[in-house]
C-alpha cells in the first residue's frame, strides 16, 4: 500500500507543480479565478501569497480549469479514503510503522478524508516516504 501512496503522491506533486506554474501564468485577478473556481477572491489571494493551503480539492479544480488531467488527484483521494480501513486490518506493529512513514496517524487521515487534505500535508508526506528511500 506504501507503494501505491508513494506513486500516488509522487504523480500528484508533479501535477500539483504544473499548475502552480499555470496559476503564477494565468492572467486572471484574484476575484475572477475565485469566481471560475467556486471560492472568494480573498481565498485566491490567500492561497497565491502561501500556496500551501491550498487544499487537495482546490488542486483538482484548478487542473480542470486549466485544462490539466485530474487523475492524479482523483486517484490520490480515492486511496486517502481507503487508506484507514487498510491500516486498521494490519498489525499494530505494520500499522505504527506505516505511520511513522508517512506522518500522518490513523486518527488524522480520516480527519483530512471527511474534511479536505491540505496540499502541505500530502507534499510533507511525500518527502517523508522519498527521504525514506535514499
Amino acid at each position: 500500500m506504501t507503494d501505491s501512496l508513494h506513486s500516488c503522491l509522487h504523480s500528484f506533486t508533479n501535477n500539483y507543480q504544473a499548475i502552480m506554474w499555470r496559476l503564477r501564468e494565468c492572467g486572471l485577478n484574484d476575484e475572477q479565478l475565485g469566481k471560475a473556481l467556486g471560492v472568494s477572491g480573498n481565498a485566491i489571494r490567500n492561497r497565491r501569497a502561501k500556496p500551501d493551503l491550498w487544499k487537495l480539492s482546490d488542486v483538482e479544480r484548478l487542473a480542470a480549469y486549466f485544462s490539466l488531467p485530474i487523475t492524479a488527484c482523483v486517484q490520490l483521494n480515492q486511496l486517502l479514503h481507503e487508506l484507514p480501513a487498510y491500516l486498521k486490518t494490519v498489525p499494530n506493529d505494520k500499522r505504527r510503522q506505516a505511520e511513522r512513514l508517512i506522518q500522518t496517524k490513523v486518527s488524522q487521515i480520516e480527519l483530512y478524508n471527511n474534511s479536505d487534505w491540505p496540499v502541505r500535508q500530502l507534499l510533507r508526506m511525500n518527502q517523508a516516504i522519498v527521504s525514506s528511500k535514499r
